[in-house]
């Protein structure tokens, strides 16, 4: 306890000795162990990995644990500890041979956040090496365990397993995962001189998915780097001995290995010289503050005391070489270098310029155990050398591990002292500032980091490079933060080339279009990422380097609180529908009547997703419809957006203006990559259903439906007026007004009879007749009605029907069929009237006979449609054409005995033909009627959209079916009254 105390007192003297561009990072372990520190991993928001390795007693095996400490940007430092039953691996990989230890730890990130990727072999018999198979196990910082992938055997030589001899590279964009390097034991006859690459993809889930695979054959292993277009590069030395000074004796060459292919491109040159050199190290990295990519070579003197030299070669992706510098690094005299003995020379670039130069030199060089004497310098393109902000020389463990993380902070690890270690770190000096995005290419954006922006407005992001630029295959995409997941909800995605109308370059300037649907949600924050390779050097066409996500960030104002927000939750939901695209309705007709529910959850989800709603808020009764104005007969599917549930929430019409926006801009929206929302429409968007009155088509079906009746009622007040005007000529004492309403009386008193509330014997009113031919005015609504009915059964099975399949021919069949059946029955009906005998019976038995004050004569005047026919050839047609009609309603038939405006064709009709028309009435209603009410109530329970006509139908097809009541009664009275003859 005693010692704890002391090693935080002088940790705070040692800390406030510092300069101020400098901090020290204590912690103390639990374990009372012996422990080295194995490795440091950094991550590109800074957060820092400490391996941390408990040595056992003795022996060449640690603890069984993997132990690391989270030491995150803001100070905080979190202990994993995770033991060989957790991680569910065997002994052995906690013990080294010939040094190697099969356990290795990489950082590795994703947009869902920083993740390690960790290296170990499994055994079926620890004895046979030959049962050796390397793995994978994907980690968080929190220790969770996502997946464990098998990478291929172990490399065994002389039958000698041989651990730690892959390695992983990350690639540079976090969503292409990494490529995996490791020796072949087997098959060849040099085994150090093959080697097999897979390139590996993570799952959100954590899975591992091999994308690529392949081998190379090297004569030493690579350097190897990812490239700045996503591929990679295998980069080695080669030195020849030749008597022929005009020959290169060493050089540097390379293979490009692109994303997702099998292939390797052949070997290219990057340095080549006549002289023999000793090339001792490779340090290739992308640059960070040049175009492509960059390799130091490392050459050493004769004089192992001498300071090396270094040679800087710059290329592009594809392996072309533009520029190699000779860096001249001389040391300070500060350093002494003359009294050096074999100290070790490190440089590497750093994010922002320039390059960290470091000497370390054994403390005591009789003990490999002791710490190092480290000068650092920041040496700038001039070859100027800057010092650092820590003392000379400052001591480091023996392990010389050091780290530059992504802001330019030097991280070293010092000597362990008891249970405690320490980390000094200190921002180097920035040859170039970055403006706050980590970036040096980028020189400002618009909107700013940290800006206020208005919600539900259409913006441009401008950014603006330091070189001049060209779209290239990568995007730029917008995140809402949602305060859990990382990055965040993708609310927008523009690809340079896939998307050009959304992108447009003006020299050193992108200008990205954003639809008003991205930014929807007031008070929110907003992150921008880019790809690497979403610009390129307009004179290199190499890829520029972008923005990761949590850098350049926004905020929308929040909403202000007006009296709508009070009342918007009472307001009704919006019923609305969206096409699928035609591949779409492929796909949709190919799956069950299960898959397709399940079709409609996924798109609501993923449209509520998308808008960044409740799911709850957008719904589906699962109807869809075939849309008649696509000429691929594209389905139509119903989508509502629910009413708010407290006035936080988004009102509908929002929503519903967000989700036109986002459907229109599908390609740069999260609904491309939806299972469902991917077959949406763009052209079409999300359509609102209006109520019926909203609705032209609607109303304008409705005016024809009313200026009809008006029709039909005019046509019979004119009837009707021609009758009175005819009794008031014939009765002095008469007047038109006063006959006109007394004739519609009569025809009302005798409509109604049929259902008995009256005798059947003919009222009489103030002691006036009425002649029999004129009591049937309101059979011209009849009429019209049938007709009617006709008409809008071809136009609901053309119009509305059409729209479901099943219905359109159902509707078909029930169209045609019954008008078949009801006209060979009208033609038998006629053809009994043809061949009917005339005789005295007959006589006594017309239809409409009513010997009644002085109608006899009028009687006596019909004749029977035989001789009709003969009377003119017009009559026939008129005959063909109510036959036609009467395959629609048989009761047309009987206009062969109606009269209008004194114009009447006086046929003599048997009581048999009004008997066996209404026996046609009760027929069609069977056969056609009925199947009708069952197909427009199974219409409406499918259809979407609720128009005027399907409502219509709908409503004489009840009216019909009730007629079957009506003409029951009507036979029942014809029967009677044939019975009393």
């Amino acid at each position: 306890m005693k010692l704890k105390h002391i090693l935080i007192f002088l940790s705070i003297i040692i800390f406030a000795t510092l300069p101020v561009n400098s901090n020290l990072i204590t912690y103390t372990e639990k374990e009372t162990t012996n422990f080295e520190i194995g490795n440091i991993l950094n991550y590109g928001d800074n957060t820092i990995i400490l391996q941390i390795v408990h040595n056992s007693s003795g022996g060449n095996c640690s603890e069984t644990n993997i132990s690391f400490r989270v030491i995150y940007s803001n100070g905080t430092i979190v202990p994993i500890d995770l033991s060989m039953e957790e991680l569910g691996i065997q002994f052995f990989n906690f013990c080294t041979v010939n040094g190697f230890s099969p356990i290795t730890l990489y950082n590795i990130e994703k947009k869902e956040g920083n993740f390690i990727l960790i290296t170990y072999t499994e055994a079926a018999n620890v004895n046979n090496p030959l049962t050796y198979v390397d793995y994978i196990m994907l980690i968080d910082l929190n220790g969770k365990i996502y997946s464990k992938t098998l990478m291929g055997p172990s490399l065994v030589v002389n039958n000698t397993w041989t651990p730690q001899q892959s390695s992983i590279t990350t690639n540079v964009n976090i969503e292409q995962g990494f490529l995996y390097f490791a020796p072949i034991s087997s098959g060849f006859s040099d085994i150090y001189t093959h080697f097999n690459l897979t390139q590996w993809i993570i799952n959100e889930d954590g899975t591992l998915i091999n994308v690529a695979a392949t081998i190379i054959a090297l004569q030493v292993p690579p350097s190897i780097v990812s490239t700045v277009d996503g591929g990679y590069m295998f980069i080695y030395p080669n030195t020849t001995k030749s008597k022929d000074p005009y020959t290169s004796q060493s050089g540097l060459y390379a293979v490009y290995y692109g994303y997702g292919s099998n292939i390797l491109r052949d070997p290219i040159i990057l340095y080549e010289t006549i002289m023999q050199l000793d090339i001792t190290t490779l340090e290739c990295i992308i640059s960070y503050s040049e175009v492509g990519q960059i390799c130091l070579i490392t050459i050493q003197p004769a004089n192992p005391n001498a300071a090396p030299i270094f040679i800087k070669v710059n290329y592009l992706s594809g392996g072309s070489v533009f520029d190699v510098n000779h860096i001249e690094a001389t040391l300070p005299t500060i350093i002494g270098i003359s009294k050096l003995n074999s100290p070790d020379f490190l440089i590497q670039p750093l994010p922002f310029g320039g390059y960290f130069y470091n000497v370390n030199q054994q403390t005591n060089i009789s003990d490999d155990q002791s710490p190092y004497d480290a000068w650092g310098y920041v040496l700038d393109e001039n070859d100027n050398f800057i010092q650092w902000n820590l003392p000379y020389p400052t001591q480091i463990d023996s392990s010389e591990i050091t780290e530059v993380l992504k802001n330019n902070t030097l991280v070293m690890v010092q000597s362990i002292v008891g249970q405690n270690w320490n980390l000094i770190t200190t921002n180097l000096p920035k040859i170039y500032q970055d403006n706050g995005y980590d970036n040096i290419l980028i020189s400002n954006t618009l909107p700013t980091i940290g800006q206020n922006i208005i919600a539900n407005e259409s913006y441009f992001l401008i950014i603006t490079y330091a070189v001049p630029i060209v779209l290239s295959d990568g995007a730029i995409t917008i995140f809402q933060n949602n305060g859990s997941s990382n990055p965040g909800i993708v609310r927008q995605t523009v690809n340079g080339l896939k998307n050009p109308d959304y992108a447009t370059i003006n020299n050193t300037t992108v200008n990205v279009t954003i639809i008003e649907s991205t930014f929807n949600n007031p008070g929110s924050t907003y992150y921008v990422t880019i790809d690497n390779t979403f610009v390129s050097s307009l004179l290199y066409n190499e890829p520029l380097l972008g923005l990761t996500s949590n850098i350049w960030s926004f905020t929308t104002l929040p909403e202000e609180k007006g009296q709508d927000s009070k009342f918007k939750q009472f307001f009704d939901g919006i019923y609305g529908k969206v096409r699928l695209t035609t591949n779409g309705t492929l796909y949709f007709d190919t799956l069950s009547f299960n898959q397709q529910n399940e079709f409609f959850n996924n798109l609501t989800q993923e449209l509520a997703n998308a808008l960044v709603v409740a799911s709850k808020r957008i719904t589906t009764n699962y109807r869809f419809v075939i849309d008649t104005e696509s000429s691929s007969s594209q389905y139509l599917l119903f989508i509502k957006i629910e009413k708010p549930q407290v006035t936080s929430d988004r009102g509908t019409e929002l929503i519903t203006k967000d989700l036109n926006a986002m459907i229109q801009n599908i390609d740069i929206t999260v609904l491309a990559s939806g299972s469902s929302s991917k077959y949406l429409e763009s052209t079409y968007g999300y359509v609102s259903i209006t109520k019926w009155y909203e609705n032209p088509d609607n109303i304008f079906q409705f005016f024809l439906s009313v200026t009809f009746f008006l029709i039909l009622t005019i046509l019979c007040f004119i009837s009707i007026y021609y009758d009175a005007k005819n009794d008031v000529k014939s009765d002095a004492n008469s007047n038109i007004i006063k006959t006109f309403f007394h004739i519609i009386k009569c025809d009302m008193y005798d409509l109604i009879q049929f259902l008995h509330l009256f005798s059947c014997k003919k009222v009489i009113i103030e002691k006036k007749m009425i002649d029999e031919d004129k009591s049937n005015h309101f059979k011209i609504y009849l009429y019209g009605f049938n007709v009617l009915s006709f008409v809008l059964d071809i136009l609901f099975a053309m119009m509305e029907a059409i729209n479901i399949k099943p219905i359109f021919y159902a509707s078909v069949f029930f169209v045609a069929v019954p008008y078949v059946i009801k006209l060979g029955y009208a033609v038998h009906i006629i053809l009994n009237e043809l061949v009917r005998k005339e005789n005295s019976e007959d006589s006594n038995q017309l239809l409409n006979k009513k010997d009644l004050n002085g109608q006899q004569d009028k009687v006596k005047e019909k004749i029977t449609i035989k001789k009709w026919l003969k009377n003119s050839k017009s009559y026939k047609i008129i005959l063909v054409i109510l036959i036609s009609l009467a395959g629609a309603e048989v009761e047309v038939l009987k206009m062969v005995d109606f009269q209008f405006c004194g114009r009447k064709f006086n046929v003599e009709l048997s009581e048999e033909f009004e008997e066996r028309i209404i026996l046609g009435e009760i027929i069609g209603i069977f056969i056609k009627n009925i199947p009708d009410l069952a197909i427009r109530a199974y219409f409406l329970s499918k259809a979407i959209d609720f128009s005027y006509l399907s409502t219509l139908v709908l409503l004489i097809t009840v009216i019909k079916i009730l007629g079957l009541i009506t003409n029951l009664i009507k036979l029942m009275r014809i029967k009677r009254k044939r019975n009393n003859y």
